[in-house]
């Protein structure tokens, strides 16, 4: 499947987790939990640390950094996240000359991508040794391709207005967000985020991983068509990709 003929390849690796292909051929791993993914093909797995430009990390819960510091030490890619997770990550064994930390409304360039640090309504947490320890507050990303694509992760988060903001501000060609349930928004509320962001393309994940995650793809389509929003629902099963 090809959007507007433009360079770029997205990867659904399952769950809150993405590979994208630069138009320079880079990879870009979103959230790495890769090993552990109970819904991530073995083929996949393989393939999403080749020739690795980069890491985001949009928070800190386990289905979203678990293969962090294994992939981290073996390909030696350099990871963008919040300024408030790099002593946590380099407790963990990754060195600060991999880390690169910013924040909210802050871009950087990494693997030929401009991306820019956006707010989130979430948590971000990790329970070790009998401890709830805070890990910063979660983001989402908007990743602005050296052909002009933009991406706009959300990250995990509930609706909020401040996606119209980055809707006027960007004009995300594609939206990627959550539609799971429980843990961030349905596909209801997830079709309104469409609305306030008017992207035309959308990929929903966070959903399906666990019996819990009820949000359906046809549920989005649904939630767009009560709203009025025309962005096309591209449902991907994890290991497939656009083009």
């Amino acid at each position: 499947m090809t959007i507007l003929g433009k360079d770029v390849t997205i990867t659904w690796v399952g769950h809150g987790t993405f590979h994208l292909k630069t138009p320079e051929g880079k990879g870009i791993l979103i959230d790495p939990w890769v090993a552990a993914n109970p819904v991530c093909p073995e083929v996949t797995k393989a393939r999403v640390t080749e020739n690795l430009g980069a890491i985001l990390v949009t928070h800190g819960h386990f289905d979203h950094i678990g293969d962090l510091v294994e992939i981290a030490q073996r390909t030696g890619a350099p990871i963008a996240c919040q300024y408030d997770l790099l002593d946590y990550f380099e407790g963990q064994g990754i060195t600060g000359e991999q880390l690169i930390g910013f924040n909210k409304g802050g871009t950087i360039r990494v693997a030929d991508v401009h991306v820019t640090m956006t707010n989130a309504h979430h948590s971000s947490s990790a329970f070790e040794n009998g401890q709830l320890i805070n890990l910063g507050t979660p983001a989402g990303f908007v990743l602005r391709f050296s052909n002009g694509f933009t991406v706009y992760h959300t990250g995990d988060t509930s609706a909020t207005m401040d996606m119209q903001i980055i809707g006027d501000l960007y004009k995300p060609d594609l939206t990627i967000l959550p539609i799971g349930d429980h843990f961030t928004m349905d596909p209801r509320q997830a079709g309104y985020a469409l609305k306030l962001i008017r992207s035309p393309y959308a990929i929903p994940c966070h959903f399906g991983t666990f019996p819990i995650l009820t949000g359906t793809p046809e549920a989005l389509e649904a939630a767009c068509e009560e709203f009025g929003v025309s962005t096309r629902i591209i449902a991907l099963k994890p290991g497939e990709a656009v083009s």
